[in-house]
């Protein structure tokens, strides 16, 4: 079905920009053709500042280069997708204005072409299970551009080394408001623009890791590049203190892939290790309230409640901010497929609730818009903050972050605990229990 097809375009990013000779003269060839095509049939009233056009050719670079990067993804027939959000372009090398008037050029010279506007996911995320769509056009190169780029040795498998990912339009510091966004879509929120000091500090920690992840050898087909998302940053007393996860900011998205997966993630051509934090937010919330969680017995592992449910009810807890009313949406399909029942069949929500906040009254503690999901994150956000610059700074040893684990060379496995658990320890005054999955599967708890 021509709807799944187009299900499947990946996310243009709109952020390269010429790295050599051969992309260069590639570009300039474009730029050509596409103000001879605005000269002829769509002529101006005036010429174009020269700041204006260097800012409209870095448009046409990035956007064909994205183009020609994407015709190569055989599962959406090489088509790709970007919403055409005026704040959220401007955040890129392609302007409002520079998408609109390329659409139309391009289309016109047969170098582009398009749908019309077609659902999409609504989360970039791999993993929602949310179901929720917006409306979005699909682009895709035409064999004339891909023809044209082939004329300087350009191609899909190459064009990453000809243009280069600009950390200056790759927005690697976003802030995000309330109005969409929550504890599993925190990337929907309406971007919020933000300037002065503090923004420009948070900036620079998110810059200097990827500088240090630069410097190192990684398996994945481009270099890691992260992005920090604060959110509910329309919130009375948003200072950067809310939200703040990290996020990959490249086309491998390593913290999409399946955990079994990732164990196959070399750095320096040496097997990674996977360390995660054990019931990091549920931990920091009786951090936050003066008490300790108890790890033994399990957290999640509750009597008479298969222990898959009552982690989704805890976590749905913390994303409202109070426990849930009715069962989370995150008991789709899937979850049917899995176990072959829905917890409805089987259990009574209240039950289900009652039970799980009387071994966790903490629970009781939350409350929306106060102490929920933002707060959470933010302080699970900066223990791995820290942790990722003591690693770097004090012993070169570079990390990817996935929420709540990191990813590290198994040599360092030792270490990063030591200085992950201390990060924890000092800003929230407990030690958490960290687990270490090495690349034969087993799990270390310490």
């Amino acid at each position: 079905m021509m709807r799944d097809i187009l299900n499947r375009a990946r996310f243009a990013t709109l952020d390269r920009s010429v790295a050599t000779e051969a992309a260069r003269n590639f570009v300039i060839e474009l730029t050509d053709r596409t103000l001879g095509q605005e000269a002829l049939h769509h002529p101006r009233k005036r010429a174009r500042r020269r700041t204006d056009l260097d800012n409209f050719k870095l448009a046409i670079g990035a956007l064909a280069a994205d183009l020609i990067k994407h015709s190569a993804n055989e599962d959406s027939d090489g088509y790709m997708f970007r919403p055409a959000d005026r704040d959220e372009l401007a955040q890129t090398l392609v302007s409002s204005d520079a998408h609109t008037k390329l659409r139309i050029y391009w289309n016109e010279l047969g170098l582009m072409e398009e749908t019309g506007f077609v659902h999409s996911r609504a989360s970039l995320q791999a993993d929602d299970q949310t179901k929720t769509y917006r409306k979005t056009r699909r682009f895709r190169a035409t064999p004339r551009l891909l023809e044209l780029a082939q004329n300087y040795q350009l191609t899909a498998a190459n064009i990453s080394e000809h243009f280069e990912r600009s950390h200056k339009h790759a927005n690697v510091l976003q802030v995000r408001g309330s109005k969409g966004s929550n504890y599993a879509l925190p990337q929907r929120g309406k971007l919020i623009k933000q300037s002065g000091i503090k923004f420009q500090q948070r900036r620079a920690e998110v810059e200097s890791l990827n500088r240090q992840l630069a410097r190192h050898r990684f398996n994945l087909s481009v270099k890691p590049m992260l992005r920090r998302i604060f959110n509910c940053g329309d919130r009375k007393g948003f200072d950067f203190n809310l939200g703040g996860r990290f996020y990959c900011a490249t086309e491998d998205d390593w913290m999409q892939m399946p955990k079994e997966n990732r164990r196959a993630i070399l750095i320096d051509g040496e097997p990674t290790c996977e360390i995660d934090v054990s019931s990091s937010q549920l931990s920091i919330l009786y951090a936050i309230k003066g008490e300790t969680l108890a790890y033994d017995p399990d957290p999640y592992q509750i009597d008479w409640i298969p222990r898959e449910v009552t982690k989704q009810i805890i976590v749905a807890s913390i994303g409202r901010g109070k426990p849930p009313s009715r069962w989370p949406r995150s008991f789709n399909e899937d979850f049917i497929a899995k176990h072959g029942y829905h917890p409805r069949d089987r259990y009574k929500l209240k039950d289900v609730v009652s039970s799980i906040l009387a071994r966790h009254p903490i629970l009781f503690n939350l409350e929306p818009e106060k102490l929920d999901w933002a707060v959470l994150q933010y302080e699970e956000a900066e223990c791995f903050l820290t942790a990722m610059q003591k690693l770097y700074d004090l012993y070169e040893i570079p990390s990817l972050p996935v929420h709540d684990s990191l990813i590290v060379r198994q040599r360092d496995h030792e270490l990063a605990l030591t200085v992950l658990k201390d990060a924890y320890r000092e800003r929230l005054g407990f030690i958490p229990r960290v687990k270490t999955t090495m690349d034969s599967g087993f799990v270390l708890a310490a």
